[in-house]
């Protein structure tokens, strides 16, 4: 499994790991959070690297189910608590976040996290009761602010994750891009840390969860299509050609190419100026067989690109389509854009 699938899913361990403590391993929403992470675990291991888990657990409602999972358990846990005349003491009833705050690891030292901690553990010392303590908790809205803050903390380490996935310990501006191309992801990460610091309740984080999830489900499965038809459905048989020299990918080249150049009134150069086709080009097509690229004296995405020129003259008549501004438009969520404003859309949208 990749390290960095690994992380995430710690995370969601950890995040959940109190509510599994205290509550029955029996209970019907412990097993249903149990079951789910190890669907995740699964898909982890099943997915060809990180942006594929991330998309397909999207396509799932993973995330959003996670976050869910917040408030089922803890309501509970809630339940849980045995009805008596004893009122409980604020120490008493901070055991449990006591214990959240110390299963968090390296988290302790985000300093949201810390100060919302901080907080809770000061009103401990100086509720005089258990009651007290939980009024004085809603009455800041701590509750609110606990969930915020692991749900942030959660996105912006996915968010590093993706960004930083399959960089070489090596240092130079091409070298460090990560191998996963995906501005859907990184907006969706973005935009979830943004949306939880707006949300005035859990019901409301949750349905912010849940929209953002579609929304990002939606263009993730738009920038597959895009990709596939404005380039991999060319770009694999070349590749595959320029491995085997077998006709059949050179003929397979030829009519993909010819297609996608005039449905999209694109040549090559235009083709790899698209600054979307250009990103997934360098970060996943030349980042993620690097080595095997290097090993044959291509060290860098312009040299491949040049490379892969030559092998394309010899599979179709014109590599130098002219190319038609008026067919160099898609359709994005309704609204006709030109091609050259993909990635912006994908990244902000």
């Amino acid at each position: 499994m990749d390290a960095a699938l690994k992380d995430l899913l710690a995370s969601y361990q950890t995040g959940l790991k109190t509510y599994f403590d205290s509550l029955p391993s029996d209970n019907s929403e412990v097993v249903n959070a149990k079951n789910l992470l190890k669907d995740m675990e699964a898909l982890a291991e099943s997915s060809q690297d990180y942006s594929a888990f991330m998309a397909e657990a999207q396509r799932q409602n993973y995330f959003t189910e996670i976050i869910s999972f917040y408030t089922k358990l803890g309501n509970e846990l809630y339940k849980l608590k045995p009805r008596n005349n004893k009122i409980p003491s604020a120490t008493e009833i901070a055991k449990g976040y006591h214990l959240a705050y110390d299963s968090i690891g390296e988290a302790k030292d985000d300093p949201d996290i810390h100060a919302v901690y901080e907080r809770v553990f000061a009103l401990e010392k100086s509720a005089s009761s258990g009651p007290e303590f939980i009024y004085r908790m809603e009455e800041e809205n701590l509750f609110l602010r606990m969930s915020q803050v692991h749900l942030i903390i959660i996105m912006r380490n996915g968010l590093e994750k993706l960004l930083q996935s399959g960089i070489p310990s090596n240092s130079s501006v091409e070298q460090n891009l990560g191998v996963v191309s995906s501005p859907q992801m990184e907006h969706y990460f973005q935009i979830m840390q943004s949306r939880m610091r707006e949300t005035n309740s859990v019901i409301e984080m949750e349905l912010s969860a849940f929209e953002e999830a579609e929304q990002s489900r939606f263009s993730n499965l738009w920038d597959s299509t895009f990709l596939f038809t404005s380039f991999l459905s060319f770009l694999s048989p070349l590749i595959s050609y320029r491995m085997t020299g077998s006709s059949e990918y050179k003929t397979d080249t030829r009519e993909a190419y010819d297609f996608v150049c005039d449905f999209y009134g694109l040549n090559w150069d235009e083709l790899f100026a698209n600054s979307r086709i250009w990103d997934y080009f360098e970060r996943t097509i030349y980042g993620g067989a690097k080595q095997t690229f290097n090993s044959q004296n291509i060290n860098s995405a312009i040299e491949l690109k040049n490379d892969l020129r030559k092998y394309l003259t010899e599979c179709v008549e014109n590599v130098d389509h002219k190319p038609d501004t008026t067919k160099q438009i898609v359709n994005f969520k309704g609204k006709e854009i030109g091609l050259n404003e993909v990635m912006n859309h994908l990244k902000t949208i």
